[in-house]
């Protein structure tokens, strides 16, 4: 499954289910952040990418509350912990939150 997939089956409709995205809360997905830097290197101008969170969990519209990412399967649990730490603390966030889809020692898949 593709991030895109574990976003759409498992992930927003989770934070649905918790309440976010009802009355004042907001749920931003796939929202950039961040302007992409712009590098200039033999005479030639181009843009990096922006940085981009899968979801921010807003309070109201004006309240940012918090950064969560979720990972492909397969990808390590360390690898949206530390993505969605990055996005917290460039966003001045106390709270970062990542999901991991992958395969237990018995080969059943789970989500945490």
């Amino acid at each position: 499954m593709t991030e895109a997939d574990i976003c759409r089956e498992f992930v927003t409709p989770k934070l649905v289910e918790a309440g976010w995205g009802a009355v004042e809360s907001v749920i931003g997905e796939q929202h950039s952040f961040t302007n992409s830097r712009i590098m200039v290197a033999g005479g030639k101008v181009r843009r990096g990418k922006q940085r981009r969170a899968d979801y921010l969990l807003y309070f109201r519209r004006d309240l940012l509350l918090a950064v969560v990412e979720a990972k492909e399967v397969g990808l390590s649990a360390e690898t949206g912990v530390q993505q969605a730490r990055e996005c917290a603390e460039m966003l001045g966030l106390k709270f970062a939150y990542a999901t991991f889809f992958g395969t237990t020692t018995h080969g059943a898949s789970h989500g945490q």
